[in-house]
């Protein structure tokens, strides 16, 4: 992972009421403990802290869903699992106490709970810094008021903004973070690709795309139809195979999808059963992931695999706000259509993806093997 200089974001001082570290501190919390591309958006903003911060002990408080990435986050030191998730008005003194018991120096909360807030402040940690957000900022004594419900910006710049700020508290000069920020063990990553290739009968001429329609509930997303039709459409291309992936409970929805697909020689499912960091290992192959605004789609921008997401329109959710973290040239975006509009809007998709160079992962060892 490479750095550049800082390019100087909007200055917010310090308000009269905080207490602005003197030093670096010697354990800093690092709080992202909501949904897997929430946490993976935050991964920025570790690498700035990490790089700035060469002597500060970095701990990820996270559910124990991303627990087992972020062990494998190279800029953390140490993983708490925060239980129960998430903190509830009556888990306020346990939670307090966890913090306690962790004698950390400072705190960066990068997305904000009332109770999280509650349990901060009854904590003792000293330095405790999130965004200026409604009732919750007086319990921190280190806020930065960025009006993120305007998504003027991406959300990993957000974070990335909250990790400036701190910095700029203690005067120390901050870099931009260049991706990939997640990097696997090459090996393990071949082997995958070796046993995903001969189960399914693929060759090493093939491109494979992966193609997620899932989403959780967190996004509007395509239709299986829809899915279906993208799916045809990019098999006109003999040189594709494609992956249809689901995670836990989503393994009807990709079988659909590879049934509508119109050839199911050339289609195969892949449902994620062996936990997170073997779905990561299979991504890491991916010749191009396709998907709603979803987990996964971030965890393979995390692995700089080249992307195109569907984004609903609405604000909040909208392409900017929600960006993966991947190179800007391996990214492709398009917003979701009116349902009236959906086969046009694939139609452009498939465009989209015929404009790349899909060189293909055995060919481009180098984009993996940072």
């Amino acid at each position: 992972m490479g750095f550049r200089d800082m390019t100087p974001l909007e200055h917010h001082p310090p308000s009269g009421r905080e207490e602005i570290p003197s030093s670096p501190p010697s354990k800093l919390v690092l709080i992202r403990n909501d949904r897997l591309g929430d946490f993976l958006l935050a991964w920025p903003a570790f690498a700035v802290l990490r790089k700035a911060l060469p002597q500060t002990e970095l701990v990820a408080w996270v559910p124990s869903y991303t627990a087992p990435l972020a062990r494998r986050c190279p800029s953390i030191d140490a993983v708490v699992v925060e239980e129960p998730h998430p903190i509830r008005w009556g888990q306020i003194p346990q939670a307090a106490a966890a913090f306690r018991r962790l004698d950390a120096a400072g705190a960066v909360v990068f997305a904000t709970r009332l109770p999280l807030a509650l349990a901060l402040w009854r904590s003792g940690i000293r330095h405790r810094l999130a965004p200026a957000t409604k009732i919750d900022q007086l319990f921190y004594n280190q806020t930065l008021r960025q009006r993120r419900s305007l998504s003027l910006r991406p959300e990993w710049v957000y974070n990335v903004e909250l990790a400036f700020s701190l910095l700029a508290r203690l005067g120390i000069p901050a870099l931009w973070p260049n991706p990939p920020y997640l990097s696997l063990d090459p090996q393990r990553v071949l082997e995958r690709r070796r046993l995903f290739f001969e189960s399914r009968g693929l060759s090493e001429h093939d491109r494979v795309v992966f193609l997620h329609p899932g989403h959780g509930g967190s996004a509007p997303n395509w239709t299986p139809g829809d899915y279906g039709y993208l799916a045809r459409r990019l098999l006109e291309d003999p040189h594709i195979r494609l992956v249809v992936t689901a995670g836990s409970g989503e393994e009807e929805l990709a079988r659909q999808v590879v049934g509508a697909s119109g050839c199911p020689a050339r289609t195969h499912c892949y449902c994620s059963q062996e936990g997170l960091i073997a779905f990561a290992e299979h991504i890491a192959f991916a010749d191009l992931w396709i998907s709603g605004s979803t987990g996964p789609l971030h965890l393979a921008g995390a692995l700089n695999r080249p992307t195109l997401a569907f984004y609903p329109t609405h604000r909040s959710g909208c392409s900017l706000r929600w960006q993966t973290i991947n190179e800007e040239s391996r990214r492709l975006e398009l917003d979701l259509a009116d349902p009236g509009q959906a086969r046009a809007r694939l139609d452009q998709a498939i465009s989209r993806i015929r404009s790349l160079d899909l060189a293909g992962f055995a060919a481009s060892p180098k984009d993996w093997r940072t």
